[in-house]
């Protein structure tokens, strides 16, 4: 892999939580503050994580995200105005190293919440090279406003959810938060 490229390292997180996440690539706002998920996915994750964590304090045992190991699925930075991409290549993220990488950024956690496609197929990899046998993966559509809106329509009662209203964020992460616990 070419080093000259900007990377954003992982997060470490607080000792003794079984629950690690994975997300794409870092972006713009990571960059400039060197922390993974940061900026309005970061404040997403943030309110996903009370649901979740009222429902399963055993896995989620905190609301802020950076109690968690958070990594993604390549270390490079991209956003459109570096490199024109928003998510890395498919060969970037199964490249041999960033296997590795990610590997060990996972290692010994129990469960491992893949944040969007490319975390899904960085997640895919691992599991069929027999790398992460102990690890229950559950799968998320990304915590973007695009990805939000545009997936769930209705909140967790099957009732429309009203795009732009007050509560539709919250809503939405309601039903992502459920759609990760059914994967238990």
């Amino acid at each position: 892999m070419n080093e000259n490229f900007i990377k954003v390292k992982r997060n470490e997180g607080r000792e003794n939580i079984p629950t690690a996440f994975i997300f794409s690539c870092p972006g713009q706002e990571e960059m400039k503050s060197g922390k993974l998920v940061n900026g309005q996915t970061g404040k997403n994750l943030d309110m996903m994580l009370e649901f979740l964590h009222n429902s399963r304090p055993d896995i989620f045992p905190s609301v802020d995200r950076y109690d968690y190991r958070i990594t993604n699925s390549s270390e490079i930075v991209h956003f459109k105005a570096h490199d024109n991409r928003t998510e890395p290549k498919t060969s970037e993220i199964c490249e041999t190293d960033n296997i590795k990488r990610l590997c060990a950024d996972i290692s010994g956690f129990k469960y491992v919440i893949t944040f969007g496609r490319c975390s899904a197929i960085a997640s895919k990899v691992l599991t069929e090279q027999g790398l992460c046998a102990d690890i229950t993966f559950m799968y998320s559509q990304h915590l973007s406003f695009l990805s939000l809106n545009s997936s769930i329509k209705n909140d967790i009662n099957g009732c429309p959810i009203e795009r732009g209203s007050k509560d539709s964020t919250r809503k939405r992460l309601e039903v992502a938060a459920w759609k990760i616990l059914e994967q238990l």
